[in-house]
């Protein structure tokens, strides 16, 4: 176990490293820097401002020189500073992350609340109600977020002003008005995730439903309650974790598009606005960052797969 552990992590640094190396490529590609963001297109700009400019930033010095001193940075544990505001990079993601941890979770909880029961629904109840799941879980895979998003917005909160829009109040300030505003988000964002694994779900208590063991639990005089959850739903839930572990990933991306159509204040509107202003520490930080919270999120769904099933283990 612990060999398996270590060479998971060193697999991990690997990937970050890789990781670091593609943003920080594809960050340099993208037109226009930091300093044409903060100047403009005025007329009245030198040469010579700019030439200064990009001295400061470090933007005259070669590619490898720049990444190189950024690498010795994380090393030392300094994700640098932001070039817009001058904070530290660390800081800026700690400050925002909060928000962002509050909406994984509350869809993380929408879509295994709504997706497990649907997926079992699928797979007991056959006929009319499986097809009205199999339609529902077509349907939350196909509508792309930003709509579904934009959708809810314009339903509850405009023409129904059920739910307040646009706005901001910290857990700590008010709980209920909180909880208000990240409805529709955590809805948006967990609705495709819901999908995913009430199908599933479905799949995998079908092909349990017909193993020897289910039967003979149901010949013992078990009742099909405990049939379903105790027998059944345990050993369906290993194909059930792993998807629910691969789609961290839709949710970590989709948080971005997200916090941007509810003019949340999270660290995937902090990314987005620090790509529109090529703000190349916070991008590449932020990046990180989020690449290495996917990559703990998985790790820790494989050894969740031995405590579920003792059967397996790792060498």
């Amino acid at each position: 176990m612990r060999a398996y552990v270590l060479r998971r992590l060193l697999a991990m640094l690997a990937t970050l490293l890789g990781v670091s190396l593609i943003v920080f490529g594809l960050m340099r590609l993208i037109p226009g820097t930091v300093v044409e963001q903060l100047l403009g297109q005025s007329a009245l700009i030198t040469e010579e401002t700019l030439r200064s400019l990009r001295v400061f930033f470090g933007l005259d010095r070669p590619w490898y020189v720049q990444f190189g001193e950024w690498a010795w940075g994380l090393l030392r544990g300094d994700l640098g500073h932001s070039w817009r505001s001058d904070r530290p990079v660390a800081a800026l993601i700690l400050s925002r992350l909060p928000v962002s941890a509050e909406l994984a979770v509350l869809s993380v909880a929408w879509s295994l609340i709504i997706g497990i029961p649907l997926g079992i629904v699928g797979a007991v109840r056959r006929g009319s109600a499986d097809g009205f799941v199999r339609i529902v879980s077509t349907l939350g895979l196909s509508v792309p977020a930003f709509w579904q998003g934009t959708l809810l917005i314009l339903l509850f909160s405009v023409y129904l002003q059920w739910m307040p829009s646009l706005q901001w109040i910290p857990f700590t300030q008010d709980p209920l008005g909180n909880l208000s505003i990240m409805a529709l988000p955590a809805l948006t964002l967990g609705t495709a995730t819901a999908a995913m694994i009430s199908r599933m779900t479905r799949s995998a208590m079908l092909d349990v439903l017909g193993q020897d063991y289910v039967r003979t639990a149901r010949a013992k005089g078990l009742g099909p309650q405990r049939v379903l959850l105790r027998h059944a739903l345990r050993n369906a839930l290993i194909p059930i974790i792993t998807v629910a572990g691969v789609q961290m990933g839709y949710i970590l991306g989709g948080i971005v598009v997200v916090e941007d159509v509810f003019s949340l204040p999270g660290v995937g509107r902090l990314l987005l606005d620090a790509i529109f202003q090529r703000d190349y520490p916070v991008v590449q930080g932020t990046i990180l960052v989020g690449a290495a919270l996917f990559m703990l999120l998985n790790f820790t769904v494989d050894l969740l797969y031995a405590v579920i099933d003792p059967r397996i283990q790792y060498q």
